[in-house]
């Protein structure tokens, strides 16, 4: 079995890491302003029908693992309840 491919594998797994600290980062911030634009409008902060759906979409996507993901990236970019 040969090892030499792990360093450029590990590098590309590092790169995208980086990109999804970006993402996620990107997301929060968007999350932030609906959150202030829904709050301004005279609605609430939180949608759970919306989280829901973004639940599922993960779920589908990932299976159930997605739904933990989904959990963590959700709670993330809305900030503490």
């Amino acid at each position: 079995m040969t090892t030499d491919l792990i360093p450029s594998l590990r590098s590309q797994i590092d790169d995208l890491d980086a990109r999804i600290i970006e993402l996620v980062s990107r997301r929060a911030e968007l999350s932030r302003q609906v959150q202030e634009q829904r709050i301004a409008g005279g609605g609430l902060r939180l949608e759970l029908d919306r989280e829901r759906a973004i639940l599922r979409t993960y779920a589908t996507a990932l299976g159930e693992p997605g739904t933990s993901l989904a959990d963590a990236v959700l709670r993330t970019c809305r900030g503490a309840l």
